[in-house]
């Protein structure tokens, strides 16, 4: 037993211990959180959720405390997002809990070190009952609307930096939500929400946080570019225009807008697409007579979705070229295969969402 424990902690910390001395309280620390959460996920009682959740809040808790947590991988925790800001002066740990009724519940911990030993921990409150669904003022930790964060952004303005924040919120049953927020630091406080997201192309509005609500069935992407220099995303639309203002129906529309960093303030730039560097490969339908031997075949293509990383350009057009060849007995069998794998798609267990891949 002592052998397979120890075959453990090397396993956890080979790639820590290539930088520095291993930590033994941290290691032992990764090991039992993360044997909580993976009772966490494994467990479907709301109520046996809760108990554990507390017990994980505790031991982690405890842990933030000690040094080296910003630098020290926690490999092992798969659920739970553990993103460091770019510069090395902050790191979140963040997580969820979904119920029986698809209602989602955040929490989160924000490390920063300290001037000499130490840290300090802000641990974050989410707050459904005093605030609105879309905040637009200055908040801090202790009311909170709940998020997973995926992705930092250091944006530099005079001798000051603001962290511009991803996330995404599971929301409810019916939608979710993608936002843009601004963490920055002032004295030993931590606030959410700066003036610095143009409201639209042209308006000398600025906004403290964006959010980007939309139906459950849809998939929404926001990234960072870096080629670009901005962040794109989807353009979201209502299925119908009698449903406008209902989030829970907005769907993409194939085409995306981004926010550009321009003097240290996102500026907001419609209709964007990209090019690769190389034309990439596709698939595209091509019917033979009578289509016993229609198939698809590899060809190059010049377009490119302007959120997969590494994209390049700009334009004014960003829809999609939708290539459809097929004859009609061809898009029949299609269709019969489409419905077939719905079907299956509906009994299939839903996963858990976390803040990993969530762009």
């Amino acid at each position: 037993m002592k052998v397979i424990l120890f075959i453990s902690i090397l396993i956890a910390t080979s790639s820590f211990a290539k930088e520095g001395e291993v930590d033994t309280t941290l290691v032992n620390g990764e090991l039992r959180i993360g044997k909580i959460l993976k009772q966490l996920r494994s467990t479907y009682d709301d109520a046996e959720k809760e108990s554990i959740n507390i017990e994980l809040e505790a031991e982690l808790e405890t842990l933030l405390e000690h040094p080296g947590v910003i630098e020290y991988p926690f490999e092992s925790w798969t659920t739970m997002s553990t993103i460091t800001s770019p510069d090395g002066e902050f790191r979140v740990f963040n997580w969820n809990i979904e119920d029986k009724q698809l209602n989602h519940s955040h929490y989160c911990y924000v490390v920063k070190k300290k001037r000499g030993k130490g840290n300090q921990v802000f641990k974050f409150k989410e707050d459904k009952i005093n605030l609105p669904p879309r905040p637009e003022n200055t908040l801090t930790p202790d009311m909170w609307y709940g998020a997973l964060y995926y992705k930092i952004i250091p944006v530099q303005k005079g001798s000051k930096t603001y962290y511009t924040m991803l996330g995404f919120s599971g929301k409810d049953r019916s939608s979710n939500m993608k936002l843009l927020d601004v963490f920055y630091f002032k004295g030993r406080t931590l606030r959410m929400g700066y003036p610095m997201f143009q409201e639209s192309k042209g308006s000398k509005r600025l906004k403290r946080r964006v959010f980007f609500e939309y139906s459950e069935k849809a998939v929404v992407s926001v990234r960072m570019n870096e080629k670009l220099g901005g962040i794109v995303f989807d353009h979201l639309v209502p299925e119908q225009k009698n449903l406008e203002g209902l989030y829970s129906f907005y769907i993409p529309d194939m085409t995306y807008d981004m926010y550009k960093l321009v003097d240290a303030t996102w500026r907001y730039q419609e209709d964007v697409i990209a090019y690769n560097d190389e034309n990439r490969r596709i698939k595209q339908w091509r019917p033979t007579d009578g289509g016993e031997n229609s198939e698809y075949e590899e060809v190059k293509d010049f377009w490119i979705d302007p959120v997969v990383p590494g994209a390049i350009g700009g334009g004014t057009d960003a829809t999609a070229p939708v290539v459809d060849v097929r004859d009609k007995d061809d898009k029949k069998k299609a269709k019969r295969h489409k419905r077939s794998k719905d079907k299956k798609k509906r009994f299939r267990k839903k996963k858990h969402h976390s803040a990993i891949n969530l762009e």
